[in-house]
């Protein structure tokens, strides 16, 4: 009897995952790494009976998983494909942000202002659940509304996330956008915090505002599908040139 229980263990160990698991994650990782883009269709279900081995009961299991997860979504007679950015729930504040404004009748566009590689401090190890010490990219961007700048943000990332994020074009993309459409990394959900606070001299030489005028400071980190925090952005906007607008569904 006392090996009973050593051996059952190691016997449900050896247990691979169901196999319309393995297909799921098997699509996931070609999402999120992104060998598959942004509305692009995913292989037919015969191709992937073809890739995996399994039956098409097994595949369209698979399919129903990334549906419902919002990676991605199946149009009858067409087939599945990849969601777009901007699909499914809002992944932050700042999203579109520079399209909102065009869409109020105003110029707007980006600025890369640095790329730099930093160490975590306690509070981005807490918020990017890495190491204290760590290192992460940090890039900022300020951002202009008919040419005066109202908007400056950091985001912390992965550095390897960083160094592509800042060889984009972040004239007219957003981070975020660029992270999700530019990079593949698709958000499963966005934690915000929103602050007021007083800009600084540094600040206001930044924003072309005045020292101790009123600052909404938006903290965001963004979670991926796999749970794991993908970057954690600061940003900074005027008061008397940003509202922050948030859409509840239930």
């Amino acid at each position: 009897m006392a090996d009973a229980s050593p051996r059952s263990a190691a016997t449900q160990a050896a247990v691979p995952a169901p196999l319309f698991v393995q297909v799921r994650d098997a699509l996931r990782a070609d999402i999120l790494g992104g060998a598959l883009g942004p509305g692009d269709r995913l292989p037919s279900e015969s191709a992937l009976i073809e890739r995996f081995h399994v039956s098409r009961i097994t595949v369209r299991q698979a399919l129903a998983e990334l549906q419902s997860s919002g990676l991605v979504q199946t149009v009858n007679g067409k087939g599945s494909f990849v969601t777009r950015p901007g699909r499914g729930e809002a992944q932050g504040p700042l999203v579109g942000v520079l399209e909102a404004m065009r869409k109020r009748g105003h110029r707007a566009r980006g600025r890369l202002l640095s790329h730099r590689t930093v160490k975590a401090d306690r509070a981005l190890a807490r918020e990017l659940d890495v190491a204290v010490g760590a290192p992460l990219g940090a890039v900022t961007v300020l951002r202009y509304r008919d040419d005066v700048p109202f908007v400056v943000g950091t985001t912390w990332c992965a550095p390897e996330v960083a160094e592509r994020l800042a060889a984009h074009d972040l004239t007219d993309l957003d981070v975020a956008t660029a992270i999700e459409a530019g990079l593949g990394l698709r958000s499963a959900s966005t934690r915000v915090r929103v602050l007021a606070t007083l800009a600084d001299a540094r600040l206001a030489r930044r924003l072309d505002y005045t020292p101790g005028a009123p600052v909404l400071r938006v903290l965001t980190t963004t979670i991926g599908w796999d749970q794991r925090p993908i970057a954690h952005s600061e940003t900074d906007c005027r008061a008397d040139m940003m509202d922050y607008r948030v859409t509840l569904r239930s």
